[in-house]
């Protein structure tokens, strides 16, 4: 049985560890996920947002040039480093609309009916307990408030599965692991999740995509930045290591490698959007 607060408090570390890595590697590339899922919330000026998950602040500050300086945002994530960045990004683009705060996504620390819109890029998936992540949004939205997510798609369709399936053997017995993070890959599963939470008007719906990357090497710097798997890497032998570098290496240049010798890699996302 997964102890839950011992789960948390991994993820916080493992976020910790990799915080830098992934805000250097896949905030480029993540832009256009994050620029349609803030449209699909359809903000207006003046407009009180949260971004749960916030990462390194990504859809918050998109959210927060939607909103004015009439509007507020509010960013949380489980992560200190990843608030410490995300805040240091806000300072860099002198953007003073927007604050971001330390927080469980399950336990949100605000009133109810608070909220014009909440928004989670990529970050549901990786709740021990989504059902009550997704009640605590529903709560804070006013009624008639806006609720968008994104997710993972299906595995099949996502090139990251190819690449975590090398740290497979390395992984915690099951009932440690958490969530698979493709739990929510069919638009059905997040629609009755959603409807299971209270929200109506479900709408949802999966979208391809392709991350590109650079160069050859970059694919092992991104599955580095990805919280689980850097922290598992970091404590394995060299040798392992270096073992696994190669294996997602080669996984890489088979399957994905482009004519300029950089990387395109399928990546699937199931939006949805529904009112409170």
């Amino acid at each position: 049985m997964l102890d839950v607060e011992a789960f948390k408090e991994n993820e916080r570390l493992a976020w910790n560890l990799c915080a830098e890595r992934y805000d250097r590697c896949l905030t480029t590339p993540f832009t256009p996920f994050c620029q349609e899922l803030v449209s699909l919330a359809q903000l207006a000026s003046g407009q009180k947002v949260l971004d749960v998950a916030t990462g390194s602040g990504l859809a918050a500050l998109l959210s927060a040039s939607r909103v004015g300086s009439e509007g507020r945002v509010v960013g949380i994530d489980l992560s200190d480093v990843m608030i410490q960045l995300a805040r240091e990004r806000a300072s860099a683009l002198e953007v003073s609309n927007v604050e971001f705060l330390q927080m469980d996504a399950e336990s949100l620390e605000f009133p109810t009916d608070f909220f014009d819109a909440v928004l989670c890029a990529l970050g549901l998936m990786l709740c021990p307990a989504p059902a009550r992540a997704l009640s605590e949004m529903y709560r804070v939205l006013r009624p008639d408030g806006i609720v968008a997510l994104s997710v993972f798609g299906q595995g099949s369709k996502v090139a990251l599965r190819a690449f975590i399936e090398p740290f497979i053997p390395y992984m915690p017995p099951t009932p440690q692991r958490g969530p698979s993070i493709f739990g929510f890959g069919h638009t059905e599963t997040l629609e009755e999740a959603l409807k299971e939470a209270g929200f109506s008007e479900v709408r949802a719906e999966q979208r391809p995509h392709i991350l590109t990357l650079d160069a050859l090497e970059d694919i092992w710097e991104m599955v580095l930045s990805l919280g689980r798997l850097g922290q598992m890497q970091s404590r394995l032998p060299d040798k392992t290591r270096e073992e696994l570098k190669q294996e997602v290496l080669r996984i890489a240049r088979e399957k994905y490698v482009d004519p300029r010798g950089g990387l395109e890699l399928p990546f699937e996302l199931t939006y949805a959007v529904a009112r409170k």
